[in-house]
């Protein structure tokens, strides 16, 4: 069996950070596309302030690391805890210690504006969450990271082809989102329910959609304060979680209350290690990629460009946005089990 894609590309380091971002090795005449320029190289130190560090953003921090390894950086995390005063205190921090880029993974997506500001003459790259005001985006400060209207339309038309299949035009579903107020977090609720629509599925809310802030203990409580309030499970169809972890937890609960999963189709996001396994064996329907490497890798690269004076997308893979020269996409990739070893 072939190792989870992302997972392989971590242990690879070196190789992943070479294969998507050249760290200024190349000449512009090697280079398979002779319309990217090259980026120059960049010896010297970077922060890295995250938000918290769950599996998902664990793994996109050791990618970024790994990256940032075979560019001759030394990279140093910083976790905030979720706490956005204190991650504008790091970034503040990070601008009097002299360095010249910085690579953010917002806390609050509302407040990118005061990174911003902190951040001085800094560079700033915002990595897998992209500010709600997207106009704090130019030259100087960017986004890398994969398009949260993709997310959820990708979740709620691989739910739906599954339910047609069976016959199904109306379900009954639990709803298990992310931390209230982020931008992925409404993305993310809101286009899984208009992409089951737009298939010809009515969705049917058992319970007012619970806030489990994409923790997978959180999700594991409420689905059993659920079971434990009377809500009648054999009526569920389906569970939608806004990440792999909520999805995970859920399936745990009900595994604790010894209810029979193999009829709800539990789908999740992120295809982490733990979501990957859950489909090969059953328990979820499905989930949507979303390639830490790429972010982590694409990130590093990106906050070099901008602090050597390289164009932003040199030695970057991915392309940026046709109407924002500032955002780089990493695409989503739709998962389940058709095509899950794909991923291994």
């Amino acid at each position: 069996m072939k190792m989870r894609k992302w997972m392989a590309m971590l242990l690879a380091g070196a190789m992943c950070a070479g294969m998507l971002a050249g760290c200024g090795s190349k000449t512009s005449s090697d280079s398979a596309d002779k319309s990217i320029t090259q980026a120059k190289a960049y010896e010297g130190e970077m922060t890295f302030v995250i938000s918290h560090k769950d599996e998902y953003l664990g793994a996109l921090d050791q990618a970024a690391k790994s990256a940032a390894e075979s560019c001759g950086v030394t990279l140093t995390t910083v976790d905030c805890a979720d706490d956005m005063d204190k991650q504008i205190e790091y970034v503040k921090a990070a601008e009097v210690e002299g360095a010249n880029a910085i690579m953010v993974v917002l806390a609050d997506d509302t407040r990118a504006d005061e990174v911003i500001e902190a951040a001085g003459d800094m560079k700033v790259v915002f990595v897998n969450r992209i500010p709600q005001d997207t106009s704090v985006l130019d030259e100087s400060h960017v986004y890398v990271g994969s398009d949260e209207d993709v997310s959820g339309t990708y979740q709620g038309e691989m739910l739906a082809e599954q339910l047609k299949a069976e016959g199904k035009t109306e379900i009954n579903y639990i709803m298990l989102k992310g931390t209230e107020g982020l931008i992925h977090t409404t993305k993310r609720s809101e286009n899984v329910l208009k992409a089951l629509t737009d298939a010809g599925i009515k969705a049917n809310a058992v319970t007012e959609p619970v806030d489990c802030g994409y923790d997978r203990d959180t999700a594991m409580d409420q689905i059993g304060v659920m079971i434990a309030n009377g809500v009648d499970m054999s009526n569920v169809d389906a569970i939608i979680a806004n990440n792999d972890a909520m999805a995970l937890g859920a399936l745990e609960a009900l595994k604790q209350s010894n209810i029979d999963t193999s009829a709800i189709k539990v789908v999740g996001i992120d295809g982490t290690n733990a979501g990957l396994q859950a489909i090969s064996d059953g328990s979820m329907a499905a989930t949507v990629f979303q390639n830490a490497v790429g972010q982590g890798t694409a990130g590093v690269q990106a906050a070099i460009n901008l602090a050597t004076g390289a164009e932003l997308t040199a030695d970057i893979s991915y392309e940026a946005d046709k109407d924002n020269a500032a955002i780089i996409w990493i695409p989503f990739e739709k998962i389940t089990a058709d095509n899950v070893t794909s991923y291994y």
